[in-house]
């Protein structure tokens, strides 16, 4: 951790500064450990990382018992997830883009954002590249693939913490994004919230989730998840290799192949699925990652355009842009009023 990352913390609690104690300190000066103490308590800093995680609180006080239970689970799920599976096989920066449409890389140099959730850092790391000071932070051990694969980028902080209780003070960062997260979480409205409240007047949101669309692939993957989301996550991780292993034998292997043969490459792109092309351009372990999440994530919400013009409107935003990736999952973005 940056000694100048400490300014821009806050306990999620009392919101107040933290004073640092016990540091040592690493390679340029960067904080390799020590404890953050505030009005209320005190949390670790481990491998540079502050781990800013206590009593976060439920969606709500009737269910605020399962709601912890989930939140846990979806931790170790997306933990095991991202130090499994969280090697940097490609740049991934296509797939950012792809995501966060109709911005571009050049909306990033000289601003601060921040990304929740950021997983083993691929989009974290895109966006640095662009040229932006990046905060990232993950509620899992993710967190720790996310530093191993960030390595010496001088432009990008880390935090151990929850969606819910984002350790910054309001109106902090140029942007904030969330990618493929809040879809697992069981208040995904009221992390949205969250995440725009981080966000000065002026700046931007934008998030990537889940459709409704495909209601019949929605509903046999919700059969099987009633099994799959109770096994053991190596098993879930043999299955999921499976399933990856029968893609690309049926599917991506033989659309790779048939593509490059020009007087059939019209009739190709016209037979095959949006989601077999994506695949199509990235290394087997994404898909077997991706299978990983289908199968083991407790919690998966879909939505349509109209929900996405909901939360956007509750948030008070402006200048909203929802936009969908095939029939896989809706783009939105948006910024808050007052420039």
């Amino acid at each position: 951790m940056r000694p100048e990352f400490l300014e821009i913390l806050i306990c999620p609690e009392c919101r107040q500064r933290f004073t640092l104690l016990e540091p040592t300190f690493g390679t340029g000066g960067a904080i390799a450990s020590g404890t953050l103490r505030c009005a209320c308590g005190t949390y670790p800093v481990v491998d540079s990382i502050p781990r800013i995680l206590r009593g976060a609180a439920a969606a709500s006080p009737a269910v605020r018992g399962e709601a912890e239970a989930l939140k846990e689970r979806s931790q170790r799920s997306f933990g095991y997830q991202w130090t499994r599976f969280g090697r940097m096989v490609c740049s991934f920066e296509e797939n950012f883009l792809n995501y966060i449409a109709p911005i571009g890389e050049e909306f990033f140099y000289g601003k601060r954002g921040l990304d929740v959730g950021c997983g083993f850092g691929r989009h974290l790391i895109n966006a640095a590249r662009f040229g932006a000071e990046m905060v990232g932070a993950d509620y899992s051990r993710a967190i720790d693939v996310s530093a191993s694969n960030v390595g010496e980028m001088k432009n990008v902080d880390l935090v151990q913490a929850d969606a819910y209780r984002l350790p910054f003070p309001p109106g902090r960062f140029d942007f904030a994004y969330c990618l493929g997260v809040l879809h697992h979480l069981p208040d995904p409205e009221r992390a949205f919230q969250c995440v725009v409240d981080t966000v000065k007047p002026g700046g931007a949101v934008f998030i990537w989730v889940y459709s409704d669309s495909r209601r019949v692939v929605n509903a046999c993957l919700k059969a099987v998840r009633r099994v799959t989301t109770r096994l053991p996550f190596p098993l879930v991780t043999r299955l999921s290799q499976l399933a990856a292993l029968v893609d690309w034998a049926f599917f991506i292997g033989p659309y790779r192949l048939l593509r490059r043969w020009r007087p059939l490459r019209g009739l190709v792109e016209a037979l095959f699925f949006s989601r077999v092309k994506m695949y199509a351009e990235y290394p087997f372990q994404v898909s077997v990652a991706d299978w990983f999440d289908r199968l083991a994530a407790p919690i998966r919400f879909y939505y349509n355009a109209g929900h996405m013009q909901e939360w956007a409107r509750r948030a008070n935003l402006v200048n909203v842009r929802i936009s969908p990736t095939g029939k896989y999952g809706w783009r939105v973005f948006g910024e808050r009023p007052g420039a």
